[in-house]
């Protein structure tokens, strides 16, 4: 019984599929059926129940998949802990960027890629964590905003602090702005979630505002250029806007307004379904992230 066929069933389990597992793993979906197929006559029992629409484990099989989930991770460990060099650590991890994350995370995965020189990063970028993790069978992906309900795990990774943002000239050429209720005298921009939700009710600590925008966009990359081009004011994260904010091209539409804070995380599948090296990228950029946040700042 080989360990990778352990691991394909986990994964199996975990996407819910045989072509979900396949795509992940970069097979054929005919070597999954396979392998999968040769694991049940080695253990002399069904692990799934099989039709052309659905994919389920059987009694057996959900019992051994709560037993090699444990087993799997053991033996990972087991094997690491012999290994006497970084460059030994070896698999491809597969992991999705927001847009809006290049820049401060490609320093992060060079850094970790000199330490690791085996690891092959597969990068693709997402727009909703809790769709494309299971779509394009990603190991990690980063995620902003409401969580949604999953098997997947989240872990905090750094606090997404809003503000109200728009180009000097704008300010100059428009009506003042000394409330947030002065805000329905000027043209707003708004960001579409991946959900399709419109981000127009803006939270504030001294209350929340709703937002009648004369665009709407699921791009923060093109509101930011439109708030540089002075076409009106949104309300994105600053991390987004750090580069604009630093140069003046944009500034802070009443700064002394605290919006309520929103978080961002790590997704990821259950651990037992993950090789060493995505386990050590998790952590890796769990303690990195915040650490470049806070010394950027």
């Amino acid at each position: 019984m080989k360990t990778e066929d352990l691991k394909l069933f986990l994964r199996v389990v975990e996407l819910g599929s045989f072509t979900a597992a396949a795509n992940a793993l970069d097979l054929p979906r005919a070597n999954v059926s396979r392998r999968i197929s040769e694991l049940e006559k080695e253990l002399n029992t069904q692990l799934f129940h099989r039709t052309t629409r659905s994919l389920s484990l059987t009694h057996n099989g959900d019992s051994y998949f709560s037993k090699v989930q444990k087993v799997v991770e053991l033996l990972d460990d087991a094997n690491q802990a012999v290994t006497y060099s970084s460059r030994e650590v070896s698999g491809k991890v597969k992991l999705g960027l927001l847009a809006e994350t290049y820049e401060f995370v490609q320093p992060a995965l060079f850094d970790f890629h000199d330490t690791y020189p085996n690891v092959e990063l597969d990068l693709r970028t997402v727009s909703n964590g809790f769709q494309e993790v299971y779509q394009y069978g990603l190991d990690i992906s980063f995620h902003g905003g409401a969580l949604e309900d999953s098997d997947l795990i989240a872990k905090p990774l750094i606090p997404l602090n809003h503000s109200l943002l728009a180009s000097p000239a704008y300010i100059k050429n428009n009506e003042p702005i000394q409330a947030l209720a002065d805000l329905h005298k000027h043209k707003v921009m708004c960001y579409r979630w991946p959900s399709g939700n419109i981000d127009n009710l803006w939270h504030f600590e001294s209350g929340k505002i709703s937002a009648s925008p004369w665009l709407v966009c699921n791009s923060v990359g093109f509101i930011r250029r439109g708030l540089v081009m002075g076409r009106g004011i949104g309300f994105l994260p600053e991390l987004a806007a750090k580069e604009e904010l630093q140069q003046g091209k944009l500034i802070k539409v009443l700064p002394d307004t605290a919006s309520v804070t929103h978080q961002s995380y790590l997704l990821h599948p259950k651990p037992q379904t993950l090789n060493y090296a995505s386990r050590i990228l998790i952590e890796y950029l769990l303690q990195r992230i915040p650490q470049d946040i806070l010394l950027s700042q």
